[in-house]
């Protein structure tokens, strides 16, 4: 058993891409990602948050994901972070709560929407229905497997991956991850923002915990509390 890491319009259709990959075979990018609001996933109906438009990167490393396009941005995030330790709430994006489609958006001193769920218990891994990257993206986005982030987390720097590396390792990856910090459980309070960042994947590690991804001054995969709010980068699962 693992341990516990230590320490483009106004629209509710979901989807427009831009890129040659989607006529040719060969990936021709950048591809991007659109979406505009959704309600119960958007973080409020608001100019803030209405549209993203996001680029996209295509893996090289070997093992799960290792040859699938993934956002190059959080879901969420309005542009890129420039450091590891970057913590501005734009570079962070939006942070989610495991099986649960809403999207919170925390600037520091408050979070939106308002916070309200603060314990979940169910036997169930992260369902397609509930998936924001499948609702704001459309076919054939998902958040990934446990599998696909560990392989990433231990493919080689040369390849695009961590190499097991820190949020440094992360930070200069293909995927170019940082530290947006996560939300507390009792209350959706903000924590580690610029110091470490806690990435979900779409599997359960129990009915309490869901396994994620952890990035800081070290990094490894582990069961987290499914009613923290953490990070989400999907990838075109096809």
């Amino acid at each position: 058993m693992k341990r516990p890491l230590a320490a483009v319009l106004i629209l509710t259709l979901p989807l427009f891409l831009f890129s040659c990959h989607y006529f040719l075979s060969s990936y021709d990018g950048p591809l991007q990602a659109a979406h505009g609001y959704v309600d119960g996933v958007t973080p409020a109906n608001a100019s803030l948050y209405n549209n993203r438009t996001y680029p996209t990167v295509e893996a090289d490393w070997p093992g799960p994901g290792g040859d699938k396009v993934w956002l190059a941005m959080n879901l969420g995030a309005t542009d890129f972070p420039e450091s590891s330790i970057d913590n501005r709430a734009g570079r962070a994006g939006w942070l989610f709560q495991f099986n649960r489609s809403q999207g919170f958006h925390h600037n520091g001193q408050l979070v939106t929407p308002n916070w309200r769920v603060t314990s979940i218990d169910e036997d169930s891994e992260w369902e397609l229905e509930n998936d924001p990257c499948h609702i704001l993206l459309g076919e054939p986005w998902r958040i990934p497997t446990v599998e696909m982030l560990r392989a990433f987390r231990e493919a080689p720097i040369n390849r695009g991956g961590m190499g097991e590396g820190n949020r440094t390792a992360a930070f200069n990856s293909t995927l170019r991850l940082h530290a947006p910090g996560f939300l507390h459980s009792f209350s959706g309070d903000l924590r580690d923002r610029g110091n470490a960042g806690h990435y979900w994947a779409r599997d359960q590690f129990n009915s309490r915990q869901g396994e994620a991804l952890g990035i800081g001054e070290s990094s490894g995969t582990f069961g987290g509390g499914k009613a923290f709010g953490r990070s989400v980068r999907c990838v075109k699962d096809d």
